[in-house]
């Protein structure tokens, strides 16, 4: 009998705590809390590395959560993604590239964030005298381009050029296509270049001179973040992609030489 008594009281003590967890374990979700321990791993161009690190490691001491990135060019992260189908975000250099992971029923949500705009950039002093892009297509002049295929800044400098009639003349005077848009930001601050098309937020006043692009010859596009349908945590997920697109993350970018969307003067 005695035995007995213990074992009922063991049940008793055991039902209690199961039911106690049982509590907890739906409060939980229905009021979601970050880990410390969480993570979050996102695609993103390398042409943002330095904002989105920034970023990063802000909300990080906001929240515990850890963000990992993978850094490169729009369309490589775009086939690395679509290879191991996993990942919380993606975070291209243009809207194009967000919209073709749509289209593979890749992406949950979209926030815009700040604008990328092409810009020509030259040695420092400007000494081949480069005022406007039908100038990339002279003969004295060592270009270097973004590849189409490659970096948003490529797409875009194709596109633009196409509108103006020049790619061919261009891609044909060019001496080398770059995978990113950091490697033609280092030829021209190296000297290995006479000019570029890069975006304006990497442009390094002490290390070279920037010619504007008109509008209505340029390509500006928009740089979006989504959240991925195959993350393993879209609440977790959805936070960092509001953080990135508030107040507060927004305001990195323009400490960055970037600037914000919306804005009327870049708006079609």
């Amino acid at each position: 009998m005695k035995s007995f008594s213990i074992i009922l009281a063991l049940m008793l003590v055991v039902g209690a705590a199961c039911v106690v967890c049982g509590c907890t374990t739906e409060q939980g979700a229905t009021t979601p809390e970050i880990s410390e321990e969480s993570s979050l791993m996102v695609y993103c161009g390398a042409g943002i590395r330095e904002p989105m690190e920034e970023i990063a490691n802000i909300y990080e001491n906001k929240t515990g959560t850890m963000i990992e990135f993978s850094f490169g060019n729009s369309a490589a992260l775009l086939s690395q993604m679509e290879l191991v189908k996993q990942g919380d975000l993606y975070m291209p250099g243009a809207t194009a590239y967000i919209e073709k992971a749509a289209e593979k029923g890749y992406v949950n949500t979209t926030e815009q964030v700040v604008y990328h705009i092409p810009v020509i950039v030259v040695a420092k002093g400007n000494p081949k005298n480069v005022t406007c892009i039908e100038d990339l297509a002279r003969d004295d002049l060592t270009v270097v381009v973004g590849d189409p295929t490659g970096p948003a800044i490529g797409k875009s400098t194709k596109k633009m050029l196409n509108k103006s009639g020049l790619w061919d003349a261009v891609s044909g005077n060019a001496v080398a296509t770059r995978a990113t848009v950091n490697e033609l930001v280092v030829d021209i601050c190296m000297g290995t270049a006479d000019a570029s098309v890069i975006w304006y937020d990497l442009y390094v006043p002490d290390k070279m001179d920037l010619v504007e692009i008109p509008k209505d010859q340029n390509d500006i596009k928009v740089i979006p973040i989504g959240t991925l349908k195959f993350s393993e945590n879209p609440v977790e997920a959805q936070m960092f992609a509001d953080f990135v697109a508030s107040d507060e993350g927004k305001a990195v970018f323009v400490k960055h030489g970037y600037i914000v969307y919306p804005d009327p003067e870049y708006e079609n």
